[in-house]
């Protein structure tokens, strides 16, 4: 496989506004006191040199307990930096339902993500609120939910007319409690109502919908009993 041209890293970081790419974060609930460190890696399934692959985007996350229903969270896109984009978010994740045997339990999770052009110039800022279903059993926990990004901007940052102001990406993992670290992978279908043609990369997506998106995540607790 021939190696990844930076041009095509700068073509899908541009469009991170357009697609609501957030890192994979803790999922379990966090004790009051307790914090937890996340790095993730992957993004879009893009077409590189004839090859279909998520392409390779680290992440890091850092989440603190300042209840049992509530935690704090602030992220860094990793590779974006390198190639001039500076894309920050915060937000809370509240847990008004633990799960109980079949029922799952309900996290609401909304963030502002701010991003930077260093080369370019510019700012902006965009809203998420992203509902989560998450079952925990034992060591495992599966999850499921809906991220939706909200875009007040009338033009996109690849400079084209912003004609969709609510974007989607639903997504599924698993996960896997161990001690204090907690793996996870997850599939994301990034604007899966929307047609992928006219993208500035060719995407993988479902047929002219969409855009896939995996990610391998792994993180640590600090502090805390578990």
């Amino acid at each position: 496989m021939k190696p990844v041209k930076h041009s095509v890293y700068y073509a899908v970081l541009l469009l991170l506004p357009a697609l609501g790419c957030s890192s994979v974060r803790m999922v379990r609930p966090l004790e009051k006191g307790q914090s937890a460190v996340t790095v993730s890696i992957g993004g879009p399934v893009t077409n590189v040199a004839g090859n279909n692959i998520p392409l390779p985007m680290l992440s890091a996350g850092y989440n603190y307990g300042i209840c049992a229903k509530l935690d704090i969270e602030g992220g860094l896109n990793l590779t974006s930096t390198l190639f001039g984009l500076f894309h920050l978010d915060a937000g809370v994740n509240w847990r008004p339902l633990r799960p109980e045997k079949a029922l799952p339990g309900i996290t609401l999770s909304p963030k502002l993500f701010a991003i930077t052009n260093f080369k370019a110039g510019g700012h902006r800022l965009y809203p998420t609120l992203t509902p989560t279903l998450y079952w925990d059993v034992n060591r495992h926990y599966v999850y499921t939910g809906i991220e939706n990004w909200f875009e007040p901007h009338s033009e996109r940052s690849d400079g084209n007319d912003q004609k969709h102001h609510w974007l989607i990406a639903p997504y599924i993992g698993y996960g896997y409690a161990w001690k204090k670290w907690n793996f996870q992978i997850e599939g994301r279908g990034y604007t899966p109502n929307l047609k992928n043609t006219s993208r500035a990369v060719k995407n993988i997506g479902f047929g002219e919908y969409g855009i896939l998106g995996f990610f391998i995540g792994v993180g640590r607790t600090i502090g805390g009993g578990k």
